[in-house]
């Protein structure tokens, strides 16, 4: 797990346009999340996951930035 010190690296590097960018990657995801519980269809799973993959993967590259 990362340290606090280093999140806060992270946090403070990131624009406001950052923080929007990860705000809907994140809301995209659980838009995805709502329709496969409400439907039970496999592709709302598939949607689901990249999705969900895309969002940490904006994570993931606000870190390396940091």
């Amino acid at each position: 797990m990362a340290r606090l010190e280093d999140i806060q690296r992270v946090i403070d590097k990131l624009s406001k346009e950052d923080r929007r960018k990860l705000l809907h990657s994140l809301d995209h995801c659980l838009l995805m999340a709502n329709k496969f519980e409400e439907t039970g269809k496999a592709e709302h799973f598939v949607r689901m996951k990249s999705a969900c993959e895309s969002f940490l993967e904006e994570l993931a590259k606000f870190e390396k930035q940091a």
